[in-house]
């Protein structure tokens, strides 16, 4: 025992047993946050063992929870607890261990531990012994209460303190001294029960009197009316809101919260996105309004409720929020329930499925969303009145451009037929002239007829391009799978073979794809391009013409070409196209003129350079926009020239 005794550091000069008095010697047991939980027996000398009533081998190691029954220990742990935090000696009766017998207790502070002496009050007066043995038995008894509230205390899910207000000499109130707290509340404030128990609250939160929780714990107190209110706190290592009320208790403050920040931070975010709503509402340009229904006896929805509206739909409505708020719609719009829209707007909520339409009012045309909301629908309306002007102005733009596209035809027509009989009678008669009666004539005149017989034929090639030229946009849709490279073969084999022959050309022909097109008007596209390589050359050079593909996305298209693609069979959707490149040693040009080589009738070489009557590649590139694609070239004077056609693989 005394190796026990001396291994602890305690009393090493005090013998117990040199004392008549039963005597006993405890440490603390502390868990692993520094909390004393319970009390370990040391040491107790022969008056204390003869109390016990046991063998010592029984008692010494043995903790206050093992040697007492459960309410006991619980008391004189939280007596031993109290000696030991704030070294104050305590003096309480209580029964002796084994006997029954009234003891009074006194605990004192021994370096870490406590020394506990009991004094037996049957040594005292008779009265006082039997006063003594009947208040052991009512502290027993309130005792095992406060074990109870003990627990019920601990055990709630809020914070929990009762605290007696400490007054200056002018009564003013200055602190607070903790009485009881439970675990709740010490986790919170980051202090221990048994820390906070007996403390004053000044003294483990040094100026906590010029916070508002003090100025409530005053107020609660000095008038005596309970307080409940939500406040938000950041001192002390503590930071978040709390539901607290404040109540007077035999005038102490009885203090009880619970920590609602989570709750409160959802209320913040949820506010923050009602005016979030709100600036987002009236910052559209739409009229928005939520609806609620308003039905009759049998279920059927009779009329509508303006609930909510944004400064837009007012602004429409023509009057502030507040005067159309919660109206309902029939008795603030005249005759709306008879309107198709308020119909729309029932089957809406029936159905769950949305719609949309366009509506006059008031002069104007607006653009509808009806969206179910609970039992009611969001309107969504938005102004469109210059765009269905504008649509309007473009069904009629169309109609005439319809009419014009119509006349066109109609001079093809007169352009293909009344126009070019004349024609072929002039260059007949001319011809007969410079064959049949030449021997007649002398230079002058023949000259003459050999002039008017090349300006007729020019003539009828112009028509002929012209007319060409015209009918690309008016052909119907005849599109088909077209095969580039088949296309070329015939070219080379039918329409381009004397030339090809003639000029001894070389065409070469790599891998081309098959496209959705129109076949005859792909034959013209290649035939203008081919031509136009071969007779572009040098008239000493052997033209050579090589063509060749690859596939590419829209992104890889130069920009800007793709601007002038006006086919709806093929734009909408497309993003893979073929690049067809037609490439010749022939003269080139200058890039300047890259714009001008594509207009109708623009020329960069005179007639008596080469033949043709401008117009081959305007019809190309309107060809390649009735495709959906479109055509460049690249070059240098006397380099040669890269023609570059760019087709969708598909059509949407």
């Amino acid at each position: 025992m005394e190796s026990l005794f001396t291994s602890t550091n305690l009393l090493p000069d005090i013998d117990l047993n040199a004392s008549g008095t039963s005597m006993e010697l405890y440490r603390p047991i502390r868990d692993s946050d520094g909390q004393i939980i319970d009390f370990q027996l040391l040491m107790l000398n022969a008056p204390a063992l003869e109390l016990w009533g046991r063998p010592q081998g029984e008692l010494i190691g043995q903790l206050l929870r093992q040697l007492v029954v459960e309410a006991d220990a619980f008391y004189l742990v939280r007596q031993f607890s109290l000696v030991v935090d704030y070294g104050r000696a305590v003096r309480f009766d209580m029964d002796s261990p084994q006997k029954g017998l009234a003891c009074e207790l006194q605990v004192t502070k021994v370096d870490d531990g406590v020394l506990v002496s009991y004094q037996d009050v049957d040594n005292r007066r008779p009265h006082a012994r039997l006063e003594a043995t009947v208040l052991a038995q009512s502290e027993r008894s309130i005792l095992h209460q406060d074990t109870i509230y003990q627990q019920v205390v601990d055990n709630t899910q809020a914070g929990l303190l009762l605290a007696r207000p400490i007054r200056n000499e002018q009564a003013e109130i200055i602190d607070f001294q903790y009485i009881l707290t439970n675990e709740y509340n010490a986790r919170t404030t980051g202090r221990s029960v048994a820390e906070m128990t007996g403390a004053l609250v000044g003294d483990l939160f040094p100026g906590w009197q010029h916070s508002d929780l003090f100025r409530h714990y005053v107020e609660a107190v000095e008038t005596q009316q309970p307080k409940r209110i939500v406040f938000f706190y950041e001192q002390y290592g503590m930071k978040g809101w709390f539901d607290g009320s404040f109540t007077c208790v035999d005038g102490c403050i009885l203090y009880t919260y619970t920590d609602v920040t989570a709750y409160k931070e959802a209320e913040l975010e949820q506010q923050q996105n009602v005016a979030l709503l709100e600036q987002v509402m009236n910052m559209t340009p739409a009229a928005i309004v939520l609806n609620q229904s308003i039905r009759d006896e049998s279920g059927e929805i009779i009329d509508l409720r303006m609930m909510k509206l944004n400064q837009m739909a007012a602004d429409i409505l023509q009057n502030p929020i507040e005067k159309i708020q919660f109206r309902r719609v029939s008795r603030y719009i005249a005759g709306s329930i008879e309107t198709p829209l308020f119909e729309q707007c029932r089957q809406v909520i029936k159905t769950g499925v949305p719609i949309r339409m366009e509506v006059p009012w008031a002069g104007r045309w607006y653009d509808f969303s009806v969206v179910r909301f609970g039992d009611g629908v969001v309107l969504a309306a938005q102004d469109i009145t210059p765009t269905h002007q504008y649509r309007e102005e473009l069904e009629l733009t169309n109609i005439e451009l319809k009419r014009s596209n119509e006349n066109l035809q109609s001079f093809a027509f007169v352009a293909s037929h009344d126009l070019q009989e004349p024609l072929r009678k002039i260059i007949s008669f001319s011809d007969m002239l410079a064959t049949q009666y030449a021997d007649q004539f002398n230079a002058e005149p023949t000259d003459i007829v050999r002039r008017i017989n090349t300006s007729a034929i020019r003539m009828r090639l112009l028509i002929h391009d012209l007319l060409a030229y015209s009918q690309v946009q008016t052909r119907q849709d005849s599109f088909k799978s077209v095969n580039i490279a088949s296309l070329i073969q015939e070219l080379q084999e039918h329409e381009l073979w004397e030339t090809i022959y003639q000029r001894k050309a070389e065409i070469h022909v790599g891998e081309l794809p098959l496209v959705m097109a129109d076949q005859s008007q792909m034959r013209q596209l290649f035939q203008n391009l081919l031509s136009n390589a071969i007779k572009f050359c040098a008239g000493d050079i052997i033209p050579v013409v090589s063509i060749s593909s690859r596939l590419v996305d829209r992104a890889d298209i130069p920009l800007g070409l793709m601007a002038s693609a006006t086919s709806v069979k093929t734009k909408s959707s497309t993003t893979r196209f073929a690049e067809i490149s037609i490439a010749d040693n022939g003269i080139g040009f200058d890039m300047k003129y890259l714009d001008r080589i594509f207009q109708v009738f623009q020329r960069l070489h005179g007639r008596s350079e080469f033949t043709g009557s401008g117009i081959g590649l305007a019809i190309c590139h309107k060809i390649v926009e009735r495709h959906g694609g479109t055509i460049t070239a690249s070059s240098q004077p006397g380099k040669g020239s890269t023609f570059r056609v760019y087709l969708p693989l598909g059509r949407s």
